[in-house]
């Protein structure tokens, strides 16, 4: 099979080439530092598996999922990414993503993790079924967590930044009175009145850094 290996990072992708290069099942490994490059290689090259991360800047793994969809023949995705929470996990899927890795992945499950995809099948990975399960069977069980979504979470990362409305607006592509109202939702699902507080609360839940 063919794998792209898209993150920004250079030394990961050196390390999952690594990985990849002695593996039999694995005939060739292609790279993309980022989202747009992802995209104007997977239209150039029969890619049969792409390994994307989540966080990249300019075209995050998500973004990159969303214009995929667009595509009549496009190749299976399997996120590989740091965040183990069941949000992205759940928003990854929705986007067309068959399979989703955390970054501490073994070479084995890896290996195993591609064949099931290039195979047609899903997979995802053993460490985070069972929260996944439980958030989408009752979203109600993980509090304010399961109502927000990956949109929600990269916000309040931007606030705890201390990016203004003007700066999140231009980081999102959005105006900054979608931004407000963008605020106003996360703070009635976090039950809090102000930015710090949706801050405060999102650092305390683990949401960001």
């Amino acid at each position: 099979m063919k794998v792209l290996v898209v993150d920004d990072h250079r030394i990961v992708r050196e390390g999952i080439r690594m990985l990849l290069d002695s593996a039999p099942e694995v005939d060739e490994v292609s790279e993309a530092t980022n989202g747009q490059e992802a995209i104007d290689t997977i239209a150039s090259d029969d890619i049969d598996v792409v390994l994307l991360d989540v966080r990249m800047p300019d075209m995050d793994g998500l973004q990159v999922l969303s214009r995929l969809q667009e595509q009549d023949a496009a190749p299976r995705v399997i996120v590989l990414s740091m965040y183990d929470d069941p949000a992205y996990v759940k928003r990854a899927v929705e986007l067309g993503a068959s399979g989703y890795l955390l970054k501490s992945v073994g070479r084995d499950e890896l290996l195993r993790a591609l064949s099931v995809v290039a195979d047609g099948g899903s997979y995802i990975q053993g460490e985070i079924t069972a929260p996944l399960i439980a958030r989408m069977v009752d979203p109600a069980a993980g509090g304010p967590v399961g109502q927000l979504s990956i949109e929600d979470i990269d916000m309040l990362q931007m606030l705890a930044e201390g990016l203004d409305n003007r700066a999140i607006a231009q980081r999102m592509g959005i105006s900054e009175a979608g931004v407000k109202a963008h605020l106003r939702s996360i703070y009635a699902r976090l039950e809090v009145k102000r930015r710090s507080e949706a801050v405060a609360v999102a650092l305390r839940l683990g949401l960001i850094t």
